[in-house]
């Protein structure tokens, strides 16, 4: 009887430790994830995890193991920077590190003192003499000063270095530019004569730095020139400020009127108006930013002996060339116009010189949006300098080469 209770008890015990769960062991920590979400200044930085590449770029996501991890960032011509990050269980961790290119340095001189500077034609928003930080390799430098000719030259730049880069810029000699302002329209057939005139003496017989031309079109003998009617405020302003009655009616630098089809009259007033004396430089340039127009004027007193500067005023017109329509807009039959009046800047009453410096230069900024119908690479600014009581110009330039 004892013998059976004890087998008994036994196999009881084995049964309950059979049921028995074993006990749990710890869960593998490499088996457990978490996300890193990886960002940088820079776009296509490769992604590095504890120094094995992860195939894959910014702006993305890795997945590893919970813990401590290094990720780094490393692009051509940028500084390799890494950084620690606690990456937690399911959880999506976001990580920015941001990169610095690597870069040498270029200390660009230049006989010209303020000439800008620019890096593969790109203003760098510096002037001479200074230095300039870019990334290594072949780059070019460009000077850019007012009253000289513009000059680039091509340099090596290595990584942590200095180099030392000297550019000479060759002045450009004082010299008089003619303005030619000539009233005409689209239905006008004397015009096709005087057009042609035109563009024969400025971009043939004198050239654009010594004669630019700008043309305000008129609303006669047909009110409907598109020219007249897209800048019909500036256009009516000239016309009355002239007292012109008919066209083609040509100015001559303000106060000479030659005959407008006779390519000899046209050519004596400006030979005439290039032998007065010498009063202004100026200079023109321009620049495109976006949808907006840029334009920089540099004016030095050369002579202001004699000049009553409160009645001067710098006058800006934005003008377009080449303008080529399929079919004529006007019954002359012309399709192809040049030197075309867009705008003036700030308006057609122009801006006063009369505080002007008389020994420094003096830079006047302007721009505008462009507009959708106009084509910018037809753009050009002329600018003049215009007594208003006697309407004679001292002074003119332009953006054209």
């Amino acid at each position: 009887m004892i013998n059976k209770l004890f087998f008994l008890v036994i196999s009881i015990i084995l049964i309950v430790s059979c049921n028995t769960n074993p006990p749990t062991s710890p869960e593998n920590p490499l088996s457990q994830l978490g996300k890193a979400y990886i960002t940088s200044n820079v776009i296509n930085a490769e992604i590095w995890l504890d120094n094995i590449s992860t195939g894959k770029v910014t702006p993305d996501t890795i997945e590893t193991t919970i813990g401590t991890h290094t990720i780094t960032l490393r692009k051509t011509n940028y500084i390799d920077v890494s950084q620690t990050i606690q990456i937690i269980k399911d959880s999506v961790v976001s990580l920015i590190i941001s990169l610095t290119q690597e870069s040498g340095k270029v200390f660009v001189t230049s006989n010209a003192a303020g000439a800008q500077i620019f890096i593969d034609f790109v203003n760098s928003g510096k002037v001479t003499p200074d230095t300039i930080l870019t990334t290594p390799g072949i780059h070019q430098i460009s000077l850019r000063r007012a009253f000289f000719i513009s000059s680039t030259l091509e340099v090596e730049v290595f990584k942590d270095s200095l180099i030392n880069l000297d550019i000479v810029l060759e002045e450009i000699p004082p010299s008089n530019v003619v303005l030619l302002e000539d009233f005409a329209n689209v239905s006008c057939n004397p015009c096709v004569i005087s057009n042609k005139i035109i563009e024969t003496l400025a971009n043939e017989t004198y050239g654009r730095n010594k004669l630019v031309a700008v043309k305000f079109p008129t609303n006669f003998p047909a009110p409907n020139d598109p020219f007249y009617l897209a800048a019909k405020s500036i256009c009516d302003a000239r016309i009355s400020y002239y007292s012109v009655f008919f066209a083609p009616t040509t100015v001559i630098d303000g106060i000479l009127k030659p005959i407008s089809t006779d390519s000899n009259s046209v050519k004596s007033a400006v030979d005439q108006r290039l032998l007065k004396e010498l009063k202004f430089r100026m200079d023109v340039s321009d620049n495109v930013i976006g949808t907006d127009y840029f334009t920089t004027i540099t004016i030095k007193v050369i002579n202001g002996a004699g000049l009553d500067f409160s009645n001067i005023v710098l006058h800006t017109v934005i003008t377009e060339t080449d303008i080529e329509f399929s079919t004529p807009p006007g019954s002359n039959g012309e399709t192809i116009f040049h030197d075309v009046t867009r705008t003036m800047l700030p308006s057609s009453a122009g801006e006063s010189l009369s505080n002007i410096s008389l020994t420094d230069e003096v830079v006047f900024q302007r721009q505008t949006n462009i507009n959708p119908g106009w084509v910018v690479s037809k753009l050009n600014t002329v600018a003049f300098i215009q007594n208003v009581v006697t309407k004679e110009i001292y002074q003119a330039g332009s953006t054209f080469e």
